[in-house]
Order: structure tokens, then C-alpha cells, then sequence
């Protein structure tokens, strides 16, 4: 069974089982393994299980969480990954990897993520008139898968510069926050809401053929009750869930 084990402190060499398809971690005496520090949010973290894999996800953290050195929101976890909140720093264990390695291999990014190079990389193969995985996640975000949808953009994501890298940074949170917010992770949809509010503001009115205005006037409808209502858990919203439609590409100025 994989587990978490403890590298630092009084407690090394203390394992945390990951049993369960939820186990969070935080100062709260609620969480499945505390930890004790005011640099800890209440929930700080949490590791979920999903389609056979096991990712660290930060649940909003004010201090962050980080995967090998690097601040993340989401991550899928390898063998001997070193994870650190506050003080704590943690080694997720695979017992069962068949090839162990470390590293962090699918982190989204976070609001001030711009270690990436772009160098010596190239846009992926397009169909149409966009790259086929902007197409792809559009299709999986609007079907509500939106994992599925945060996994396909970021394969762009990481090969895009300047606004376009912006834009595709801003989808990414988009799924993740709409994710958080389907699993009642109020905080993590919170933080994720302000990330990519930040970013729409930063961004011209059209880009790639999606009309930014209207992305933001939904996005923002969708998240008001949670964002009005302070420390309350996820409210059952009536508003639709944000879609993706494309404009024509007459209609489309940014191009």
C-alpha cells in the first residue's frame, strides 16, 4: 500500500497509509494526520486516488504546498517525491511502483508559476484552426470532466509563451477550481477562483477564438455565492456550470 512517510523532525520515519480515496492533511484535529504548526493551513493538503493514481493536491493553502522544491496545486505523485508544508517534509512511498523515479511530471501551475522554459519547444500538432489539445480539453470541460480537461491543457500549456500561456494557465485553473468545487473543497475553489480572475483581467477581451468577456461574466455568476459567503462549506449552486463556446474566426480579433 502506498503511504507517506515522515523525513524530518520528531516524528521521521512515521508512516501516513493512503487507504482511503481522500486523505487530508492539516492543523486541523480533523485531518486524517495533523500537523501541528501555524505555518499549516487547517487543511493544508490533500491526496487523492483517482483512475489508479494517487495526486497531491493543495487545498488553498496560505504558506503552499510543494512537490521536490516546487510550489504546486496539483500533482501527480512518483515514487520518493518529497513533499513539504511548513516545516514538514514528507516522502511519498509506491510500495507498489514498478519503476520507482522522483520528480514532478504533471504539477498545474500556480498564480506566480513562470519557472518553465519554453526554449526548443514547439506547439503541438494542430487540428483545424487551433492545436488539438486546446480542442480536446474544450470538449472535456464542457462535459464536466474536469480532471480530464486539466491534463490535456497542460500539455499545451507547457510549450505556449506570453499571453497564450496565460490563457491556457487560466483554463487550467478554471478545471481545477470547478474540480475543488465538485469535491466541496471550498478553499481550494476559493484560491483557484482568484487565481484565474486575476488572469482574465490580465488578458485581452478574445483570444483563441473564446470571448473572455462572456468566460468571465459565467465563471464569475457560477462561484458568487461560494465567494460572498466566508468560511461556509460549498453551497449547492443553481447557476450552470461555465462553458467554453468558440467564436468564428472572423469574429475572433486577436488573430
Amino acid at each position: 500500500m502506498a503511504s507517506i512517510r515522515f523525513d524530518t523532525g520528531p516524528r521521521t520515519g512515521e508512516c501516513v497509509p493512503l487507504d482511503k480515496d481522500k486523505v487530508t492533511f492539516g492543523r486541523s484535529n480533523n485531518s486524517d494526520c495533523v500537523l501541528s504548526h501555524p505555518t499549516v493551513s487547517r487543511e493544508h493538503f490533500v491526496i487523492e486516488q483517482n483512475n489508479g493514481r494517487l495526486f497531491l493536491v493543495d487545498s488553498g493553502s496560505e504558506n503552499g504546498t510543494h512537490a521536490n522544491g516546487q510550489r504546486v496545486s496539483w500533482v501527480e505523485l512518483k515514487n520518493g517525491d518529497r513533499i513539504t508544508a511548513g516545516p514538514f517534509n514528507l516522502i511519498f512511498d509506491a510500495s507498489d511502483d514498478p519503476d520507482p523515479g522522483s520528480g514532478v511530471q504533471s504539477a498545474i501551475p500556480s498564480a506566480d508559476d513562470n519557472s518553465i522554459s519554453t526554449e526548443s519547444q514547439t506547439e503541438p500538432r494542430s487540428t483545424g484552426s487551433y492545436p488539438r489539445h486546446y480542442l480536446e480539453g474544450i470538449d472535456h470541460f464542457n462535459a464536466g470532466r474536469y480532471f480530464d480537461a486539466h491534463e490535456v491543457w497542460e500539455e499545451i500549456w507547457l510549450r505556449s509563451s506570453g499571453d497564450t500561456k496565460t490563457f491556457y494557465q487560466m483554463l487550467i485553473q478554471a478545471a481545477v477550481g470547478l474540480h475543488h468545487y465538485e469535491r466541496g473543497n471550498a478553499r481550494g475553489a476559493k484560491g483557484m477562483y482568484n487565481n484565474v480572475v486575476d488572469k482574465l483581467n490580465r488578458l485581452p477581451s478574445c483570444l483563441m477564438s473564446l470571448d473572455l468577456d462572456d468566460f468571465a461574466r459565467q465563471f464569475r455568476a457560477f462561484f458568487a455565492e461560494l465567494i460572498d459567503n466566508n468560511d461556509q462549506p460549498v453551497p449547492a449552486s443553481d447557476e450552470p456550470r461555465p462553458r467554453i463556446k468558440l467564436l468564428s474566426r472572423e469574429t475572433d480579433w486577436s488573430l
